[in-house]
């Protein structure tokens, strides 16, 4: 039967040499806002889907072996990456994805009938049964099922390949670096002041520990994204496609990703929601929170150099002043708090997008993907940046630190259980009028010589970080 087209919407010239048709051309004319695009990896997501379709209609004696042959190839072209710059459509367009799901199905269309002609003569090419982007390539599917589903590879994709090799790659340099400092005792400060004496290896302690707990989260929430949408159709009753197709199409996609993907429990959350992401989107912004405070600690006990706390150097990675010879400033601190900026951002787009989808469709899909993916890649390049720029090369300033660790009088604390709060005080109150030490101060007032007031204090504090060490 001849092909009607809707006489709804005016005739588009499609570009010539493109593999795209109308719908994609369409897309391209009315939707032209901002420059964002598709991450290729998810387009590859959306051909991978298309193939594993196929290979179901197949089994499922709905699609001969000819089309299967013929759309296998075309996937397997596009996979590869020869015509990645088929698919230049914009985040911006329909909330579910449509334009973008058409435009796969049209470049998909397009090579695969180039392959059924291929090496056939002109008279027999023209008689041969052409596959359709709708009837054929988008079999049993629709946009809002299989648009969540690719998203969902995506992101677990993204997240083995990208994201937590970088927070592998940080947590390494830093446990590095916990060695390195453990013996070194310098000044906590809460509030801003001065605090009990810690060592830097504690301080980096506890870097590793919020990051791993932020891994957790992640992780936690990556049950939810293995959970595909496919089989839901329009609205998640599976209309016009066969029973048990979409568990059977996600059994074959968890074992081409080897990962463990499964169909949602319920098809009508899959397509009217998507907590999934929100959870996982939720989840980096833990990350991010934590590398902000991480970056922002850095740069302050790394400020000065004369003026500032200047008890950690951080190597000089360039010139930091067009005007101030020999600054150097903590750019891999600024990049990494601008990226955890970015990210707080994109969640709370997130947020919104999740909580406004009506009725049973969520209709901000292309956003979702758009921030979550931007934030892994962003948090993914920063964690390594900050590892190899900063990190590794971080050193401690003893000089700095031995002074400022002689003039915390919060030491006092230790030894408060053994000499009472009252000679402690006093102690405190002498040193800070005379501006003098603590074990001047106290062997002033007659109360110990410096020998017996610094012995008093360096065992304690050993024990009391042994005390931390063993719990």
């Amino acid at each position: 039967m001849k092909n009607m087209k809707d006489s709804r919407f005016p005739k588009i010239e499609v570009e010539a040499g493109v593999l795209w048709s109308e719908q994609t051309q369409r897309s391209l004319r009315n939707f032209d806002i901002g420059k964002q695009g598709f991450r290729i990896e998810f387009i590859h997501a959306l051909v991978t889907i298309k193939r594993l379709c196929a290979v179901v209609n197949h089994a499922r004696f709905l699609l001969s072996q000819s089309h299967l042959e013929a759309i296998a190839f075309a996937c397997e072209e596009v996979i590869s990456g020869k015509h990645n710059d088929q698919f230049p459509l914009r985040v911006w367009q329909t909330g579910s994805g449509t334009q973008t799901n058409m435009n796969v199905n049209e470049v998909i269309t397009s090579l695969a009938n180039g392959y059924l002609i291929r090496g056939k003569k002109k008279s027999v090419a023209r008689d041969l049964p052409k596959i359709h982007p709708n009837d054929h390539v988008n079999m049993s599917q629709s946009t809002n099922d299989v648009f969540p589903s690719a998203m969902h590879i995506v992101v677990a994709q993204l997240s083995q390949t990208l994201l937590f090799k970088a927070m592998a790659l940080l947590e390494a340099v830093l446990n590095k670096k916990e060695a390195e400092f453990c013996t070194t005792y310098t000044v906590g400060r809460t509030h801003m002041m001065d605090a009990l004496p810690i060592s830097v290896g504690a301080i980096i302690s506890a870097y590793i520990s919020q990051l791993a707990a932020a891994r957790s989260a992640i992780e936690e929430s990556m049950r939810f994204v293995f959970q595909l949408a496919l089989g839901a159709t329009a609205i998640g009753c599976g209309a016009n496609a066969p029973s048990m197709f979409g568990r059977q199409v996600v059994e074959r996609l968890a074992e081409y990703y080897s990962m463990p993907f499964e169909q949602h429990s319920n098809l009508y959350a899959a397509v009217s929601g998507e907590d999934a992401l929100l959870r996982y989107s939720s989840s980096l912004k833990q990350l991010a929170a934590v590398l902000l405070k991480i970056a922002n600690d850095t740069r302050l006990l790394g400020s000065g150099p004369r003026c500032g706390i200047n008890e950690w150097i951080l190597p000089a990675n360039e010139p930091g002043s067009s005007i101030m010879p020999g600054k150097i400033n903590p750019t891999q601190c600024k990049a990494l708090s601008m990226v955890c900026l970015q990210v707080f951002g994109n969640d709370l787009s997130v947020s919104l997008a999740a909580s406004s989808g009506q009725l049973q469709l969520n209709t901000y899909r292309p956003l979702i993907i758009h921030n979550v993916s931007e934030s892994i890649e962003l948090l993914s390049d920063a964690m390594i940046s900050f590892a190899v720029n900063t990190v590794s090369g971080l050193a401690l300033n003893l000089k700095q630190i031995e002074s400022n660790m002689r003039n915390n009088l919060s030491a006092i604390t230790l030894l408060a259980p053994k000499i009472g709060y009252d000679v402690a005080a006093k102690i405190v109150h002498t040193a800070e009028a005379s501006r003098v030490s603590l074990e001047v101060a106290a062997e002033s007032l007659g109360l110990f010589s410096k020998a017996q007031f610094e012995s008093m204090l360096n065992e304690q504090l050993k024990t009391s970080f042994s005390e931390v060490k063993s719990t």
